[in-house]
C-alpha cells in the first residue's frame, strides 16, 4: 500500500533554515537564539495549522527575537579564536 505523500513545499527550506540557525546558535552557547532558531523550525512545519498571517507573523517574531538574543560580534569573534 502506497500512502499519498504531501508535495514538498517551502516548509521544508524554512525549516532548514531555522535549524541551521539553531546549530549556528549552539556552536556559540547563544541559548536564547537556539530555542528561538528551533522554535522557528517547529512553527515551519506543514503539520502545524496556521491558517493565514499568522504563522507569518510568528516566524517574523521568531526571526527578531533571533537576531535580537545573538551575542555581539566581539563575543562572536572571541568564541572562534579559542
Amino acid at each position: 500500500m502506497q500512502k499519498e505523500r504531501p508535495p514538498f513545499t517551502w516548509h521544508y527550506y524554512v525549516m532548514a533554515v531555522g535549524v541551521l540557525f539553531a546549530l549556528m546558535a549552539a556552536t556559540l552557547g547563544a541559548w536564547g537564539s537556539f530555542v528561538s532558531g528551533l522554535g522557528f523550525a517547529i512553527l515551519a512545519h506543514p503539520v502545524v495549522r496556521f491558517s493565514g498571517p499568522t504563522r507569518t507573523v510568528f516566524l517574523l517574531v521568531f526571526a527578531v527575537m533571533y537576531v535580537f538574543a545573538f551575542p555581539d560580534p566581539d563575543v562572536v569573534r572571541a568564541v572562534m579564536m579559542d
